[in-house]
């Protein structure tokens, strides 16, 4: 393990956490110094707004950078546990000059908002109208954008990503078997006619005014929110969510793995899931929506959380 913060290295750390999530708009990071570094000495030299990056890996598998980000906190107490975030820490502190739109594109939004940063494929949704408030921040104005719209927003590789809920990403894949690579697994494999699933589907139309209707089981115990853009009628809003309604009752796996350091994931990408134990193999493909990584004394883990299937069945 290592952490660089500012310009300063730290090769004997204590423990790391990092976590990562496709709902949560920010990555964040803490880092447990061991007791022998001065408190107080720390607390002079770093300070918030200081450049972070930390590296994990195994000896004889190689060393990866696993975050970057900022200072946002160094404790007074021992041991000394310094607190991260990811580039939205930058966003937090940056303040748009208000502007308003009677008509705009998500894209053209998010260049104003943040005209120095690398979009990922942004989509194609119509605002009408929308205004940036003056006095809040990016991060403010980003947050307000994925409330009102239903979208996700998060860095990850460099670039903001700015997108659907539910949407596969392609970066890559990690592959478990549950009798091999898995520490624990806290799942539960279910059968799609045991699945109770309410959508509430909600077009938002040019005009910004919503189109609403409900598919799937009316006893369902709780009820999930989609957000689609442009559709102007009820049937065609119907088959989507049906569609969609399709993807999330499967006969597969739900729940969250416990794994070593390798292999590598991040939200994102795709977990590739063996069960061996059943004849005919259990085996599927879902999206990973969290990932929280520790490394210190007990070892180097990652508690990935699984999302919809992409492909599941028996092998």
């Amino acid at each position: 393990m290592q952490a660089d913060i500012g310009r300063y290295t730290f090769r004997s750390l204590s423990e790391v956490h990092i976590s990562r999530s496709r709902s949560e708009l920010a990555a964040t990071a803490s880092i447990t110094l061991p007791s022998e570094y001065d408190a107080q000495y720390l607390c002079n030299v770093l300070q918030g707004g200081d450049r972070v990056s930390i590296r994990l890996g195994y000896e004889g598998y190689g060393i990866r950078e696993e975050f970057t980000g900022y200072v946002v906190d160094v404790s007074q107490r021992r041991p000394v546990v310094i607190e991260c975030e990811d580039e939205m820490y930058q966003l937090k502190r940056q303040h748009p000059k208000a502007k308003s739109w009677r008509k705009v594109k998500l894209a053209d939004v998010l260049r104003y908002l943040v005209p120095e940063v690398q979009l990922d494929e942004v989509p194609d949704v119509t605002l009408s109208p929308f205004a940036v408030k003056g006095g809040g921040s990016v991060f403010d104005a980003i947050e307000e954008l994925c409330s009102k719209y239903g979208l996700e927003a998060f860095y990850q590789g460099g670039k903001l990503h700015v997108m659907v809920p539910y949407t596969d990403m392609n970066t890559g894949t990690a592959r478990y078997d549950l009798e091999q690579n898995v520490i624990r697994p806290d799942l539960t494999f279910r059968r799609e006619g045991d699945v109770r699933i309410k959508i509430n589907a909600v077009s938002i139309l040019p005009s910004n005014k919503k189109l609403r209707i409900d598919v799937g089981d009316s006893d369902a115990a709780s009820v999930t929110t989609l957000h689609f853009y442009n559709v102007t009628t009820e049937a065609e809003l119907r088959r989507l969510a049906q569609d969609k309604l399709k993807t999330m009752k499967y006969d597969g796996f739900s729940g969250s793995i416990t794994t070593f350091g390798i292999p590598y994931a991040e939200p994102g990408m795709t977990a590739e899931i063996r069960d061996r134990r059943f004849s005919g193999n259990r085996y599927g493909r879902y999206m990973i929506e969290a990932v929280n990584t520790t490394a210190g004394r007990n070892g180097f883990r990652r508690e990935v959380k699984i999302g919809r299937a992409l492909s599941n069945g028996q092998n």
